[in-house]
């Protein structure tokens, strides 16, 4: 069985892996930070739907942090690629950003399924 610092454990190191301040999740959650920072320490419970909005935030299920067997030792190649693009897009510039988007809109942009039409339409 996990114990609370271990699921919290895994939340601050997810958060940090993604690059992500405590104020992005503090406003993903609709809380002010300072309140954040007392849940991720365990000081204040985080609810059910908090837990349901940090898993969203963080592009994980629910259950990575409460599954026993460590979760975070069996993600999958394309996640690992997913997650290296995100933090490669991070990096670049605005233009850098602009030109690599452009470039995957070239690429994208035979295919027809509606969803990635759709996706395409909101990016451009």
């Amino acid at each position: 069985m996990l114990s609370t610092d271990d699921i919290l454990r895994r939340l601050k190191e997810l958060r940090e892996e993604k690059q992500l301040n405590q104020e992005y999740i503090a406003g993903a959650l609709g809380i002010d930070r300072t309140t954040y920072i007392r849940k991720e320490k365990g000081n204040i419970p985080i609810t059910t739907d908090e837990w349901i909005r940090l898993a969203r935030a963080l592009e994980k299920e629910v259950t990575h942090f409460f599954n026993v067997n460590g979760s975070e030792n069996h993600e999958s190649e394309t996640d690992k690629q997913e997650r290296t693009v995100i933090t490669l897009l991070r990096s670049l510039s605005i233009e850098e950003r602009e030109d690599l988007l452009s470039g995957i809109r070239l690429l994208l942009k035979g295919i027809k399924r509606k969803k990635v039409v759709k996706t395409l339409d909101m990016l451009f």
